[in-house]
């Protein structure tokens, strides 16, 4: 009898301890990124709330320009590069022709395509973004399964200029069909400076395969964001940690322009190493690297930053809105 009671009570607990761990366990969490943070990627830490001790200013809280400089002389900041349309223009046109050079296959856009992109990046803005304050560029990527392509796009404030695109490349962003595979989200996504982002160690896989590019590659962190699992017929959605970041060289580069990722943003590495020696998105990592080494520390030592630099990663689908326009 009271080895029939003990074996009730232990299948009790046990039943108890299950259901705790399940519950524990968010229906969301993604198996495939934990592992893969666990080969190539520090421990994310996050940083403490910084409304508590500033080190920084985030430009779109400040629509008046001078609380905008105030904040800046208390903080010691530098200010925020801000062109006339005719600076920017020329900074632009000075990129475009650095990314012919340096970066091999860069896509340099028909006028016709160009103006595509722009409409795109507009849009999506307008719809999610915060109004632009200075011109600057943004990342604008292209998840249509038949384009796969990202494209940089020099945006200004309402009526101070003329939105241009300066060229770009092919991407991957994520597959359909494959178990823990997410779709890319759309949206704008932010490197903030709220989240660190990192440099890829160049470890391998147990396939051998460096699912961040060789060591030193830079890797953008957008934060957990809401992703359809590409796998499920309902497109039922779960959370990803959503980065942009290069891939292996020697077996997974050649097949960018087609979706491959498990949803995240694929680039090859000189393209990699074009956004970051440019700091093309780096504007407030700039800024908070004069007060914070935990930034200075990613950023490379002989960046030349653009005083375009900007903060946004634009995501559209161009066959969405086709269908739309369809139907």
């Amino acid at each position: 009898m009271r080895h029939h009671v003990f074996a009730i009570s232990v299948l009790g607990a046990l039943a108890i301890w299950t259901q705790i761990q399940v519950q524990a366990v968010p229906t969301s969490f993604n198996v495939q990124d934990d592992i893969k943070g666990l080969e190539d990627t520090p421990p994310y830490t996050p940083i403490p709330d910084p409304n508590a001790n500033r080190s920084y200013v985030h430009f779109y809280e400040y629509a008046d320009t001078s609380l905008f400089k105030k904040e800046h002389e208390i903080h010691g900041l530098p200010f925020l590069p801000s062109l006339t349309s005719e600076q920017a223009y020329k900074e632009a046109a000075r990129l475009t022709a650095l990314l012919k050079k340096s970066v091999p296959n860069a896509m340099i856009y028909s006028e016709q395509r160009n103006r595509k992109w722009v409409q795109l990046a507009k849009e999506e803005m307008e719809r999610k973004g915060p109004p632009v304050k200075r011109p600057q560029l943004l990342i604008v990527v292209d998840r249509n399964p038949k384009v796969q392509e990202l494209c940089f796009v020099l945006a200004f404030p309402k009526g101070q200029g003329e939105w241009r695109a300066l060229g770009g490349g092919k991407v991957s962003t994520g597959n359909t069909g494959r178990k823990l595979y997410y779709i890319t989200p759309t949206g704008v996504f932010y490197n903030t400076i709220e989240r660190i982002g990192y440099r890829a160690l160049g470890t391998k896989n147990k396939n051998g395969i460096r699912g961040n590019g060789v060591k030193g590659m830079r890797v953008w962190d957008f934060g957990w964001q809401w992703a359809e699992k590409g796998w499920l017929p309902n497109r039922e959605k779960g959370q990803i940690r959503l980065e942009m970041h290069a891939t292996d060289p020697d077996f997974l580069e050649q097949r960018l322009g087609r979706p491959a990722s498990e949803g995240c943003v694929r680039v090859a590495a000189k393209m990699n190493q074009f956004i970051d020696q440019n700091g093309i998105i780096d504007a407030l990592y700039n800024q908070a690297a004069h007060k914070d080494k935990r930034f200075s520390s990613v950023l490379l030592k002989n960046r030349q930053s653009t005083p375009l630099a900007g903060d946004k990663l634009v995501v559209v689908d161009s066959s969405q809105i086709h269908d739309s326009q369809r139907s």
